[in-house]
C-alpha cells in the first residue's frame, strides 16, 4: 500500500465516522478541514479524491464534490461568455484581466450560492472543494472559505489545497498556495489531525 493509499484509506476512516460527520469534538469551531497536498502529486490526488468520494457514497454518504475550475467554465458556458473572455485575454494586462474576472466572479453572490445549492440539492452530509489551483488568481481559497462559513456551517467543509496549511501559535494560520503564495486563514482543522481530535481509531 503506497504513502496515498494509506492516507485516503485514513481519510475515508475520519470521513465515514459518526463523530466527523456530527461534527463532534471541535470545541464550537466551525467543521472546516483543509488537507494540503504536493503540486507535483496532484493528478495522482485528483484521483483518490475521486475514489474517495466513491468509497463514501457507497457507504450510505451524501457527498457533495465541488470542483472550482469546473465551476467557472460552466458558469461561463451558460452565461454565454466563454469565448467572450478567451478573446479577451490577450488584449489586456494581466492585472486588468484580472480585475474583469474577480468582477465577474465575486465570492459572495456567485460561488458561495453555488456550493450552497450544490450541497442542499444533494442533500450532502459532507461538501468536498477541490481544484483551487486552477482557478488561482481570481478565486482564491482563503475567500471562499471566509465567505462559506456564514452560511455553510451546519455540515463539514473539506478543501484539498495545492500547497500548504501552516498552523502555528507564532506565526499564525496560512495558506501558501503551491507552497509559495500566503493567505492568511484561522478557521480550518487539519483533516489528518480528526483522528486525533475526534478520538478515532486509526485502524477502524
Amino acid at each position: 500500500m503506497t504513502s496515498y493509499d494509506q492516507l485516503f484509506n485514513t481519510f475515508f476512516n475520519i470521513m465515514s465516522s459518526s463523530r466527523f460527520l456530527a461534527m463532534e469534538g471541535l470545541g464550537n469551531e466551525i467543521p472546516y478541514f483543509i488537507h494540503a497536498y504536493n503540486i507535483k502529486d496532484q493528478r495522482l490526488v485528483y484521483q483518490k479524491i475521486e475514489a474517495l468520494v466513491k468509497r463514501l457514497e457507497r457507504a450510505g454518504i451524501r457527498v457533495a464534490l465541488f470542483g472550482l475550475y469546473d465551476f467557472t467554465i460552466h458558469y461561463f458556458k451558460q452565461s454565454g461568455e466563454l469565448e467572450d473572455l478567451f478573446e479577451l485575454e490577450p488584449t489586456l494586462p494581466k492585472a486588468r484581466f484580472f480585475e474583469e474576472m474577480v468582477r465577474m466572479l465575486p465570492p459572495d453572490s456567485v460561488i458561495v450560492p453555488a456550493i450552497q445549492n450544490e450541497a442542499n440539492d444533494k442533500n450532502a452530509q459532507i461538501v468536498i472543494l477541490w481544484q483551487a489551483g486552477e482557478v488561482y488568481p481570481y478565486i482564491r481559497a482563503h475567500e471562499i472559505l471566509s465567505n462559506l462559513q456564514s452560511t455553510l456551517s451546519d455540515r463539514p467543509v473539506v478543501l484539498f489545497f495545492p500547497g500548504e496549511y501552516l498552523t502555528s501559535e507564532r506565526e499564525g494560520y496560512k495558506l501558501k498556495l503551491f507552497g509559495n503564495l500566503e493567505a492568511r486563514y484561522y478557521r480550518a482543522f487539519k483533516l489528518e489531525e480528526y483522528i486525533i481530535r475526534g478520538n478515532l481509531n486509526d485502524n477502524a
